[in-house]
């Protein structure tokens, strides 16, 4: 009877009696399957940055080629093209990596946020807010993003930089990256000469007119209206802008 019993335990599957041995065996066995795709994974992303950066070359390839043919595409149409092509990304993006020092790379920064905010910047009235600015140069570096925090430091160089954009803020906090050659003295000539066109201006109409956001269209009218040139009326149906007699009288 005893060698039946123990021939029967001998017979048993070892799933069975493998207690706590076989759990951390499974786990372990789990871990390196995990591992292994992470691994994989990021095989698959590096294949994407290097096929990322190919397609740029390649957009450049392809409007550089359409530009040069004649007679078949009009100019305009080339230009549009070009555009559409050339927003895939920044060509070959700075890095921390690629520079030698800290101040290297913010310097480098800044000038490829510059030079790539600049047209954008210029169609928008001289003005654009810092997260609208922030989310356009991240959208086209692609892969290669920018933290908050470097974004920034690398704004407050542009000044020091001679650059045709500047960082500024505004009293009321409300940071912006603005065109060198727009002065304040443009600034308010441009909505005074609304104003006057118009005899009264909401932040909405501003917005409108200049293609920039409501926030800064705010922002350019509470400037004005700081330095006496225009007078508000706030009432149920809104906030209204009207020419400052008083000042101009003087």
């Amino acid at each position: 009877t005893v060698i039946l019993i123990v021939n029967i335990l001998l017979q048993v599957p070892t799933t069975f009696r493998s207690g706590i041995v076989g759990i951390e065996r499974r786990l372990q066995e789990k871990v390196e399957n995990n591992s292994s795709n992470i691994n994989i994974a990021f095989q698959d992303m590096q294949n994407l940055i290097d096929m990322a950066k190919d397609m740029v070359q390649l957009a450049n390839v392809m409007s550089n080629k359409i530009k040069d043919r004649q007679g078949d595409i009009s100019e305009d149409e080339t230009v549009k093209f070009k555009s559409y092509l050339l927003s895939l990304g920044i060509d070959d993006p700075v890095t921390r990596n690629s520079c030698s020092s800290n101040d290297v790379f913010y310097h480098q920064l800044a000038k490829e946020i510059a030079s790539f905010l600049l047209k954008a910047i210029s169609d928008t009235g001289g003005l654009m807010a810092m997260s609208d600015a922030y989310c356009r140069v991240n959208r086209a570096r692609g892969l290669e993003l920018l933290s908050p925090e470097d974004f920034f430091k690398a704004c407050n160089y542009m000044e020091k930089l001679k650059l045709p954009i500047i960082c500024r803020k505004f009293d009321s906090g409300v940071l912006v990256l603005q065109l060198q050659s727009k002065t304040d003295f443009l600034l308010e000539k441009e909505v005074s000469r609304l104003l006057q066109a118009r005899d009264k201006l909401t932040a909405l109409e501003v917005s409108q007119e200049f293609q920039i956001s409501i926030v800064l269209a705010q922002e350019r009218l509470y400037f004005m209206e700081r330095n006496g040139l225009i007078c508000r009326d706030d009432t149920v149906r809104g906030l209204v802008f009207y020419p400052n007699l008083f000042s101009s009288s003087s």
